[in-house]
């Protein structure tokens, strides 16, 4: 891991610094960089795949300051300038994908978006799945350090600090953006818990640049429970791959 200047703190990340598409991974809450590592090795060796660690997440800084999930997509933003990263296809899971959405409105440089879970609004994920399918076929232990690793990140924030952080993300809405979007995306659900309502509830427009995906027999934790799924799937974004339609097809 590699980590730059912050006006808060550092940023901590890491690249493999091939010569490929570059692949930004963004991870969820309570996870960090680390939990990409399966899937990464299971990409193409000459892949570019940059994962960070969120703020206060994984070796990046701890905030002593309020921030947003506004905030987050700045640092994302300061990475990609950082990094001279002309194009780029942003892999994020849950939280990582909202972020995502979030960056890819506001920088035509994104080229694509898979997104694992990264709701279009928290509101429209409470009720979407039926109850029991959060850590699908994971196993006990695999449970245990997830939720034990959540915890531990949360722990580190002042509490007022990361109260203000999560409003921020149950106000967050991506509609307007996917009903617009002019890239390619691939939104990834686990296919446990799908019921009759379940596609209406996840408040997805429609968009001909949208394609579903279903993973069978996994929860949220796609990245966790199916590293080689999740990889391959990533892989066919290329296959379906359409340019900007513009410089600032990436948003509104």
């Amino acid at each position: 891991m590699t980590a730059i200047p912050m006006y808060w703190g550092k940023i901590a990340y890491f690249d493999s610094d091939n010569s490929g598409q570059p692949l930004l991974f963004l991870h969820g809450t309570g996870c960090d960089a680390s939990d990409w590592k399966v899937v990464i090795k299971k990409l193409p060796q000459n892949r570019r795949c940059i994962a960070l660690d969120f703020r206060g997440h994984g070796q990046s800084t701890v905030p002593t300051q309020a921030f947003s999930l506004s905030d987050l997509a700045d640092d994302v933003l300061h990475l990609i300038d950082y990094l001279s990263l002309q194009e780029v296809v942003i892999v994020g899971h849950s939280l990582g994908g909202m972020v995502a959405m979030e960056v890819a409105q506001r920088l035509s440089a994104v080229v694509g978006l898979v997104l694992l879970e990264g709701w279009t609004s928290l509101s429209s994920a409470g009720s979407a799945f039926d109850a029991g399918r959060f850590y699908g076929s994971l196993s006990q232990t695999a449970i245990t350090q997830i939720q034990r690793k959540a915890e531990a990140t949360r722990s580190r924030f002042q509490a007022e600090i990361w109260h203000d952080f999560w409003e921020s993300v149950k106000e967050f809405d991506a509609y307007a953006y996917l009903q617009h979007a002019c890239i390619s995306i691939l939104e990834v659900f686990g296919g446990m818990g799908r019921n009759d309502l379940t596609e209406q509830k996840l408040h997805i427009p429609s968009n001909p640049n949208i394609q579903w995906v279903w993973v069978p027999n996994a929860g949220h934790y796609l990245p966790h429970e199916c590293p080689v799924e999740v990889a391959k799937v990533v892989g066919t974004l290329r296959r379906h791959f359409k340019p900007p339609k513009s410089p600032l097809s990436g948003g509104l």
